[in-house]
């Protein structure tokens, strides 16, 4: 298991009741909004940007942007355009900083989703809801198990809930947004309508052409990653969990 866990906090860390340091974790960036790698990631599944004025951009899973691309996202993302940073092919997550200002953003499927939960009067999130459970030993939600039994082929009946009280999922196509360490904001990085007049609807071979590109692009990125020998078995390959700086 590999998931991201940070959390943002008005309480200074050394007034915290317990100095947290999660196990088998790697510290992309510190406190006072700290964030962390956990579990087997692999060179190159973890890639960090630092760029000026106290930002920082993580991106975890496989992405296609390069350096480059990923350089402009940041600076884009300083002037809180986060839409650009979902456009890369390829299957990942990111985690952007700048300052006390952080933005975990959520895919457009779904299908690799964050969560949330309330802590030490700020927030924790993860890309997995079992440890933030833990974190702050949450009860089952009961109305949300019944939900997911009474109707299973309707997510929007689970809302953004999870199988946990206290820890909720940022839907699809929104980003967290959390500032100064309090506040907390979920928003849509999605437009409900245009700003400016819509173009005509593109020619059916067209789009079903650009859809084509976009998958077999996504896939190749996956397929171009480099293969890891798994651990224990000789010449196994580099430590996993090391994040690579962009140069």
């Amino acid at each position: 298991m590999r998931w991201l866990v940070g959390w943002s906090s008005t309480t200074p860390r050394a007034a915290r009741a317990r100095t947290l340091h999660p196990v088998g974790a790697t510290q992309l960036w510190p406190d006072p909004d700290p964030l962390w790698a956990v579990g087997d990631w692999r060179p190159g599944e973890v890639r960090l940007v630092e760029g000026e004025r106290d930002s920082a951009l993580a991106v975890f899973g496989h992405c296609g942007a390069d350096d480059e691309q990923l350089r402009l996202g940041l600076s884009a993302a300083r002037g809180g355009a986060v839409r650009q940073l979902t456009c890369w092919p390829g299957s990942y997550t990111v985690v952007v900083r700048v300052g006390r200002r952080v933005a975990v953003v959520s895919d457009l499927a779904g299908a690799r989703p964050v969560f949330h939960t309330p802590w030490e009067g700020g927030t924790a999130y993860a890309t997995a809801a079992l440890p933030l459970a833990d974190l702050v030993e949450a009860q089952l939600d009961i109305g949300h198990l019944a939900a997911l039994l009474a109707a299973p082929d309707a997510p929007e009946a689970l809302g953004d809930s999870t199988p946990y009280a206290q820890v909720r999922r940022v839907p699809p196509g929104h980003a967290l947004v959390l500032r100064d360490g309090g506040s907390r904001q979920t928003t849509s990085y999605e437009p409900d309508a245009p700003s400016v007049v819509a173009a005509p609807p593109a020619p059916a071979e067209q789009a079903v052409g650009g859809l084509r590109e976009a998958l077999v692009e996504a896939v190749r990125v996956r397929l171009a990653a480099p293969r890891h020998v798994p651990a224990g078995f000789p010449d196994g390959g580099p430590e996993p969990g090391i994040p690579t700086p962009v140069s």
